[in-house]
């Protein structure tokens, strides 16, 4: 997600918004973060940013729709954190049992996974504050994947902190989905490679 460069403490206190007011602001249908209280504005993103969005997106949704484990949304899907925080991340996962919790635009806590691909301007927001408050709100799992160096993590939450899972071989593993796994050269293949198909994924990761 790429963001306009805004230092969120230089927000005055009459300029902030309320989650409430954020989710009510015709402003929140773009893409977009509210963040302790800033409003910060999505800029346009680099194809190779959609690529990545896209893959993780479709791996994601066929893993979960196999095994009817809950729902998975994209960018557009805002999650009421807390009074002052409402996010949008990249790619989000819920489980089923937490559905209920859905409203017509907007979800009333934090997804289950949140998946961030950084770009440029984006890097301080998701790797620190939004890093941050996933934890101190209680998502499960938090995906840090960066396209510019070529790097990915899985966070899980331990204690109202997100703490990296181990990658072995270059292999990012969910504890949050058994089964679901990446490796690293399908989210950044060597140059000249492509990325397997879906078909390809799904054999590798034993859905078909």
């Amino acid at each position: 997600m790429a963001l306009k460069l805004q230092t969120l403490f230089e927000t005055p206190a009459d300029q902030r918004m309320s989650a409430q007011e954020y989710i009510d602001s015709p402003d929140s249908e773009r893409k977009s973060d509210l963040i302790e209280g800033v409003f910060i504005l999505a800029s346009p993103v680099s194809r190779n940013h959609e690529r990545v969005v896209s893959f993780i997106t479709s791996t994601l949704a066929n893993f979960v729709s196999s095994k009817q484990l809950g729902e998975v949304t994209t960018s557009n899907a805002a999650y009421r954190l807390s009074p002052d925080n409402v996010y949008q991340p990249d790619v989000s996962f819920v489980r089923t049992e937490r559905l209920h919790l859905a409203h017509n635009v907007y979800f009333d806590g934090p997804p289950d996974i949140a998946v961030e691909v950084i770009s440029p301007s984006s890097r301080h927001y998701d790797t620190f504050e939004k890093k941050l408050n996933y934890g101190r709100f209680g998502v499960g799992e938090y995906w840090l994947i960066d396209p510019a160096n070529r790097q990915a993590t899985f966070y899980t939450q331990i204690d109202g902190q997100l703490i990296a899972l181990p990658t072995k071989d270059d292999v990012l593993r969910s504890q949050l989905l058994d089964g679901y796994w990446l490796r690293l050269a399908w989210l950044f293949p060597p140059e000249g490679s492509e990325r397997p198909s879906e078909l390809e994924i799904a054999k590798e990761q034993g859905l078909i």
